[in-house]
């Protein structure tokens, strides 16, 4: 079996078709099968930083969202916010580049 397949089907008709199909396929199995198995295998570098005492350890309770994140401001409060934030930032600016402009060499 080749791994290195050409970039679509041959040409020469439907039977070669089928087998470059039958393949590819097995190639994409064999992949899958390769990548699943990677993904179930033990890392002790991670395992072994749990001490025995969080390994016994219950899950914590699961908080609702509401509860657990920060209310966010209105949409309009915010963009009042930035707007006056970027105001400032653009005044700071503005000063700086007179400043420098006025400054003796």
């Amino acid at each position: 079996m080749q791994l290195c397949q050409p970039a679509g089907p041959p040409t020469t008709g439907p039977a070669e078709h089928g087998v470059w199909a039958m393949q590819l396929w097995t190639q994409i199995a064999i992949f899958l099968a390769v990548t699943a198995a990677a993904a179930c295998t033990r890392v002790p570098e991670l395992e072994d930083r749990l001490t025995p005492d969080l390994r016994g350890a219950e899950y914590p309770d699961l908080l609702p969202l509401d509860d657990a994140l920060e209310p966010l401001d209105p949409p309009q409060q915010a963009s009042q916010d930035l707007q006056e934030e970027l105001d400032a930032r653009s005044n700071r600016l503005k000063r700086r580049a007179e400043a420098v402009k006025n400054a003796e060499l």
